[in-house]
């Protein structure tokens, strides 16, 4: 049937995406011709790659849209891609580890901080830093020079902070100074922060010997101190080129299921930001196609566009994806390969850069991987697991019940997977809530939620022989054929369904120490879970409808009590023996819930 529907699509420009089953977006891809590029999907299975067999398996139904041009159909596929997150799409995952300066260029009056954030489009962002405490003395030594606002609210008309007194911010705040004069400085400082300080740093000695000539002391000390922390932040710029290139190096390496991108910014000469990509693949792309889609996601939202991009392999459809980047920018920009001089020596070492850190990652694979071994060996499990899910209870006397799930792809915290369960029935019974849990968690699965696929390879419990006993009889019920243990915190023993004797390993086995880690995460995300659940509970309860009791008395009855049910059965005179309380305020905490259970019992 879809290979009939096949002869009406036209040979134009345009995007196609490709749907299951149940009507989902699983894959969006362009075409020049939309009919002969969709068509080459329905060949003989035989021809395929198995990942784009993988992928027709799952395809029940497609849908296009035509364009004008390449370009919009370029332009559209990127839209989409980001819109629907298409299974077997390529999935771009930046490095946010390390800080970076932002610049909020979108506020009135421009903000300096250090944010690890997702980059909004918007703002200006420079680095990432390796060394935090050198990113805080590089702001420090900025606010010196350009003394751009830090707070995070403005508001206007207000006494301005100690930073204005101490010369550290225009203040803004103060209403005293133009929009057009505090821009000023936003733009001396993001054209210091591209790697041209040279003439900044000619202006302050200029301005400096003036002063001095006027005898005005004060200001060329503060020029002087000015100086010194231009030249310190200079300093910090990672690598000077002879040459003043103005340009973006993008460097790809990688192999079957995964790539790893590496972005240098250089202008001026410097290098002043780096960003790591991954990209993970779901059907076949080359090198060309994976060039071709990380360019296009990551100058989707950037306007600092360089005249031109060095490259370690050319992007597939280079014409269309330049006259893109040219729309765009306004002025054409090249996208090449260099050949010889100080520009593929450059390249070579993005190309080296690269290779060492996907090197460095490869390696860890490598280890995990051999933990990992070392664990099926010990457990005696019949395959290597590739996922681990670890389950924990957490409560504070029964209130606010609740589960958490974490998950370890490859031996890694894999935190987008983590789940988390409220239980339906407040209680102090760790076994019927680790029961409850498993069951939703299974259950969800089997009705195909993707948020709970794919299922697990071994699933380990925080407890004893009890806990895992009674999880290992939900697992029958719901036939649900995966290995199980739990891992005791006392004496760090792992146990088995029906094996009363625990396994012991040596505290320095690798093997062990993952599932601790795995153990310790599943604590800590119940435990952060109960909190959020208890903070809600204290901000918003029926203790808030009684006379007497305002926000620092309702703290100190429920954390003398726990919950608001102890507060209910508690008697007069242990409510009035709450730090805080006196006789009136106890006797309106009693009477009020008195009241209510009158009520309840008439209403019966």
């Amino acid at each position: 049937m879809l290979k009939e529907r096949l002869r009406n699509v036209p040979l134009k420009p345009g995007v196609y995406l490709y749907k299951d089953k149940d009507g989902k977006v699983i894959y969006v891809g362009k075409a020049k011709a939309l009919r002969n590029r969709m068509r080459s999907y329905f060949q003989s299975q035989d021809r395929m790659h198995p990942k784009v067999r993988a992928l027709m398996a799952r395809v029940a139904d497609f849908d296009y849209i035509v364009t004008d041009s390449e370009v919009e159909a370029l332009i559209l596929e990127n839209n989409l891609i980001k819109a629907y997150k298409p299974r077997y799409n390529i999935e771009l995952r930046d490095d946010k580890t390390y800080p970076y300066l932002k610049i909020s260029m979108g506020d009135e009056y421009p903000r300096l901080s250090v944010v690890r954030e997702k980059k909004d489009g918007v703002s200006r962002y420079f680095g990432p830093y390796t060394d935090v405490t050198s990113l805080r003395e590089t702001l420090r030594l900025l606010t010196r020079v350009f003394p751009l606002r830090t707070c995070k609210t403005l508001k206007g008309g207000r006494r301005p902070c100690l930073n204005r007194d101490i010369g550290h911010c225009l203040a803004p705040c103060s209403g005293e100074l133009s929009r057009e004069e505090y821009r000023q400085v936003v733009d001396a400082l993001l054209d210091f922060l591209q790697g041209n300080f040279r003439e900044l740093l000619q202006e302050k000695e200029k301005e400096m010997k003036i002063a001095a000539a006027n005898l005005e002391f004060e200001k060329a000390a503060r020029l002087r101190d000015q100086i010194e922390s231009i030249k310190k932040v200079g300093e910090k710029q990672k690598i000077n080129f002879a040459s003043s290139f103005n340009l973006d190096m993008v460097v790809l390496t990688g192999e079957e299921k995964d790539s790893l991108v590496l972005v240098f910014n250089i202008r001026h000469g410097t290098i002043i930001a780096k960003d790591t990509f991954w990209l993970n693949k779901s059907i076949d792309e080359d090198e060309n196609q994976l060039m071709e889609f990380f360019l296009i996601s990551y100058y989707h939202d950037r306007d600092d566009i360089p005249d031109e991009i060095l490259v370690s392999h050319l992007p597939a459809e280079i014409e269309v994806l330049e006259c893109w980047l040219k729309e765009k920018r306004g002025h054409k920009v090249d996208i090449r390969i260099p050949q010889r001089g100080d520009k593929k020596s450059l390249l070579d070492m993005g190309i080296n850069n690269v290779a060492l850190l996907w090197q460095e990652k490869h390696e860890k694979e490598q280890n995990n991987l051999a933990i990992l071994k070392h664990l099926s060996k010990v457990l005696n499990l019949e395959v290597v697991p590739q996922r681990i899910e670890c389950y924990d209870i957490s409560h504070l006397g029964g209130d606010e019940t609740v589960a958490s799930m974490v998950v370890f792809t490859e031996g890694v915290a894999d935190r987008k997977a983590y789940r988390r369960f409220k239980m339906k029935v407040n209680q102090n019974d760790d076994f019927a809530s680790l029961r409850e849990a498993l069951e939703r968690r299974f259950m969800r699965a089997r009705e195909m939620d993707p948020a709970f696929l794919p299922e697990p390879d071994l699933i380990l419990i925080d407890g004893g022989a009890g806990q895992v006993n009674a999880v290992n009889n939900v697992l029958k019920a719901m036939q649900v054929d995966i290995p199980l243990f739990s891992l005791a915190k006392k004496n760090e023993e792992i146990y088995a369904p029906g094996h009363s004797h625990p396994l012991r390993l040596p505290r320095r086995d690798v093997a062990l120490q993952l599932l601790q880690r795995l153990r310790d995460e599943a604590h800590r995300f119940a435990i952060e879970y109960n909190r959020k659940r208890r903070a809600v509970k204290v901000r918003s309860s029926e203790i808030d409808n009684i006379k007497g009791i305002g926000p620092v008395r309702k703290k100190q009855l429920l954390g003398h009590f726990g919950s608001v049910k102890a507060i209910k059965e508690a008697s007069l005179e242990e409510l009035a023996q709450v730090p805080g309380m006196n006789r009136q305020a106890a006797e309106n905490v009693y009477n009020y819930f008195r009241q209510g259970k009158e009520k309840e019992e008439e209403e019966k």
